[in-house]
């Protein structure tokens, strides 16, 4: 199912309203931001053309494509996550077959301890756990590289191993949103990009540009 970027915005600022209580904020920046968002979901060949997609890093040449999922690099509070939000609830409302799993990374990592401490939570293993993140066709996770390592028996550097999981399964797309790095005020992509490799190792910084189309939203915090 392909469905129209005319449609997919109006269902967008539809649900927008319905997430957050407000209706989507139309600026230049935010307008700039989401384009490349409703055409990489409606499949528009102008996807391709947008400032706001990335396709070179250092010496490292990038290649879009609609197979690919999506990392979004921006500032604090400048629409990452509730044009997410907005769209998951499009997708679900209309089982689309975009649709996603969405949790923030930091719930991930409670989640994960869970298991076996709480017995009334609904995974009994880490096998179960790992499988349901692992093998969903869409998975977003918000707040990536602000997570604390996992305690269970032994540290685990979660996001890490989800990460690895998907690619190697190759079983849907991956959906991520972060922040530059914290306490950069001259909001280098770049160095946003080197701290995935710090966090998470080497080959998961590698992987990032097989996996992921890379979007940069621009703008201030709304959050004031």
């Amino acid at each position: 199912m392909i469905i129209s970027r005319t449609i997919l915005w109006k269902l967008f600022k539809k649900a927008y309203v319905l997430a957050h209580n407000k209706k989507f904020v139309e600026t230049p920046d935010t307008l700039a931001n989401i384009a490349p968002v409703i055409e990489y979901f409606s499949m528009h060949e102008n996807f391709f053309r947008r400032k706001a997609l990335i396709t070179k890093t250092g010496n490292t040449k990038l290649v879009p494509g609609f197979n690919k999922g999506l990392l979004i690099v921006g500032g604090y509070g400048n629409g990452k996550t509730t044009i997410m939000e907005a769209l998951g609830l499009v997708f679900d409302h209309y089982r689309m077959p975009m649709r996603f799993k969405g949790y923030k990374a930091h719930n991930l990592v409670t989640e994960y301890e869970r298991i076996g401490a709480d017995k009334t939570y609904l995974e009994s293993s880490k096998y179960q756990f790992c499988h349901r993140l692992t093998h969903c066709k869409g998975l977003y996770i918000d707040d990536v590289k602000k997570e604390r390592e996992a305690s269970n028996y032994g540290k685990v550097n979660l996001i890490r191993d989800i990460l690895e999981k998907r690619y190697d399964h190759k079983q849907g797309k991956t959906y991520i949103t972060c922040n530059y790095r914290e306490g950069d005020t001259t909001n280098d992509l770049e160095d946003a990009l080197a701290e995935f490799g710090e966090l998470y190792g080497g080959h998961i910084y590698d992987r990032l540009f097989s996996m992921f189309n890379i979007l940069e939203f621009k703008g201030p915090t709304f959050r004031r």
